[in-house]
C-alpha cells in the first residue's frame, strides 16, 4: 500500500466514522438519550452487558466505544481505499469490488445479528442499516472524489468490462 493510498484510506475511515457517530448522537438526542448508543455497545462490547436497561452513560465506555469505532472504520477506510486503487489500475475488478463490499454488509449484519442479540431491541435495524449506508455511500463518494484517475478508467470502461482493442463492440458502450 503506497502513502497517498494509506492517507485515503484513513481520511476515507474517519468520515465514515464521524457519519456514523453523528447519525447515532442525532438519533440518540431525538429519544432524549444522548450517547446511549456508544455506551451500550461500549458496555457490551468491553464489558459483556447484555441488558439494555442496565447500560450507564459514562464518558469512560462512550469513549472506549468511540476509539474502538474509528480504529475499525479507519480499517474498512484503509482496505476500501485499497480497493479503488486497485480497481483504478484494472477496472475490471470493479465486480470484485461489488462482491467484496456486498460480502462485508452482508458479514456485517450477521455479527451484529449474533452479538448484538440482546440489545438489538434497544437498537434499530432501521438506524443501524441507515446509518452504514449513509457512511457507506460518504466513503464512496470520497474516494471516487479522491481519485480522478478511477473516475476516468471507468469512463472508458463502464463497470469494468474490459475493451477489446480490435472490436468496436465496447467502445460503442
Amino acid at each position: 500500500m503506497n502513502a497517498r493510498t494509506f492517507r485515503e484510506g484513513i481520511l476515507v475511515g474517519l468520515l465514515g466514522a464521524a457519519i456514523i457517530a453523528a447519525w447515532f448522537f442525532v438519533v440518540d438526542a431525538v429519544a432524549g438519550r444522548p450517547f446511549f448508543t456508544p455506551a451500550m455497545l461500549g458496555s457490551a462490547f468491553f464489558w459483556g452487558l447484555r441488558d439494555p436497561l442496565q447500560v450507564q452513560i459514562t464518558m469512560q465506555t462512550v469513549l472506549a466505544y468511540s476509539m474502538a469505532h474509528v480504529l475499525s472504520l479507519v480499517l474498512v477506510g484503509l482496505i476500501a481505499s485499497a480497493v479503488a486503487s486497485q480497481v483504478e489500475r484494472t477496472p475490471s475488478t470493479l465486480f470484485l469490488a461489488i462482491v467484496l463490499f456486498a460480502a462485508f454488509e452482508f458479514g456485517f449484519y450477521i455479527v451484529v445479528a449474533v452479538l448484538g442479540q440482546p440489545l438489538l431491541g434497544a437498537l434499530a435495524w432501521w438506524s443501524v442499516a441507515a446509518s452504514n449506508a449513509v457512511a457507506a455511500a460518504g466513503m464512496g463518494y470520497a474516494l471516487w472524489r479522491l481519485r480522478p484517475n478511477l473516475r476516468a478508467r471507468l469512463a472508458k470502461q463502464p463497470l469494468g468490462v474490459p475493451v477489446d482493442e480490435s472490436s468496436d463492440t465496447y467502445r460503442k458502450l
